[in-house]
Parts: C-alpha cells; structure tokens; sequence
C-alpha cells in the first residue's frame, strides 16, 4: 500500500489542470508509487519506466551531465519526466499544459518525494530478481570483463584500472559489485572517454549489454 504522504503528494500533482496522473519509479525502472487512472495498463507502464529511467542514464553518459527534464510531446498527450536523486518523477498530460504552472508543483513535489521515499528505493533490485541471494544482487564477472572490452576500445589498454577505479570510488568490490549500480558504473566510466562519438557508442553498447545479461538471467 503507498503511504499516505506519497500519495497525497501525486494527489497535488494530478490537482494541476490537464494533469492525467503521475507516477514515481526508481533508477532501475520500477514504479514505486503511483496515481494514475484505471485505464492505464501497468505491463505499459513498467515498459515507460524502464525505457524514461535507461534514456535519463544514456543522455547522463553521453553528455556527461545529468539530464534533469525529458519532455515527449505527442500529438494531443505528452509525458514530462524528471529526475532525482534516486528517483524518477513522471508526468502524463495534456499537451497544452500550462507549463510555468506544472513545473512550479512538480519542484516542490519531487523535494518532498525525495525525503519521503528516502531508503525505499536505493535498494531495490533490478526487475526479475529476488532479494536474498548473491546472483540476485551482483552483476558478475562477465559483465564488468565485457565493459572493460568495449572500453578498451575507446582508451586502450588502460581500461582494466579505469574500471577498477571506479568501482572502488563508488565504495564497492569487483567480486560483489551490486546490479543497482550498474548503471551509474557505466555512466562514470563513460566519463573518461574524451571523444564523444567514442563515448555514444561506449555507453549505447554497455546500456545493451546490461539489459541482454538482465533478461538472460531472468529465463
């Protein structure tokens, strides 16, 4: 059951005219919380999440900034994302939202949603896996071997210590470095690659391998 100041707080947001309704989900795709209508299909909605939550770790690494807005328009509808900390504030509305207006309610509600969802999001695992045991939580020597690879690609033969580094920088082990992270890895490795089709490539390619070994270990 969502907690009460959570969903007071979407309540605030769909209060906005021409809001439909909104919904808050993790850096790994799933939705934590939610107020949206009926009629909305949650096999589409978890698609939405993942796909807004991958795209806002591309632009992050391609760019090497965060990317604070993602605004769709479609043609009567759009949908206007944004990011926290650990968490993503998603928004469907009428296209002819008035926008000053939302942005004003959706600041002030992604604040309270940061503290209010604090601790509750960080360690969920990626969708498909079970908490408890070691191959649910950690990504394996395979995956880190494979970004290494595409990484060597860019860097050279200096691309064993870059990923150490930074595995270490994020205050995790090689042996045991957890799913959760995965994409924040790719995103400070990425980091190092001057070149920016280089980085592009790097980042699109890692992004692809992380979700094959995901779906791989979910059959």
């Amino acid at each position: 059951m969502m907690d009460s100041s959570v969903e007071r707080i979407l309540l605030h947001i769909n209060a906005v005219a021409g809001v439909t309704g909104c919904f808050v989900c993790n850096k790994n795709g799933e939705i934590v919380a939610s107020a949206l209508p009926g009629i909305f299909d949650q096999v589409i909605l978890r698609a939405v999440a993942k796909a807004i939550t991958q795209t806002f770790a591309g632009l992050a690494i391609a760019h090497r900034r965060k990317t604070a807005d993602i605004d769709l328009v479609y043609a009567e509808n759009r949908l206007i994302a944004k990011s926290l900390k650990d968490i993503c504030l998603c928004m469907i509305c009428v296209r002819s939202i008035n926008l000053p207006l939302l942005n004003l309610t959706a600041e002030t509600a992604a604040r309270e949603l940061t503290a209010a969802l604090k601790g509750e999001v960080a360690e969920k695992p990626l969708p498909g896996r079970e908490e408890g045991g070691p191959a649910a939580e950690t990504v394996g020597a395979a995956f880190l071997g494979q970004l290494e690879c595409d990484l060597a690609r860019a860097i050279g033969p200096i691309a064993n210590l870059v990923v150490n580094e930074k595995i270490q920088a994020l205050g995790e082990s090689r042996e045991s470095f957890p799913w959760r992270e995965a994409n924040r890895l790719i995103e400070e490795v990425g980091g190092e690659i001057t070149d920016e089709g280089k980085r592009t490539q790097f980042s699109g390619t890692a992004l692809r391998a992380l979700r094959e070994q995901t779906k791989g270990n979910e059959a």
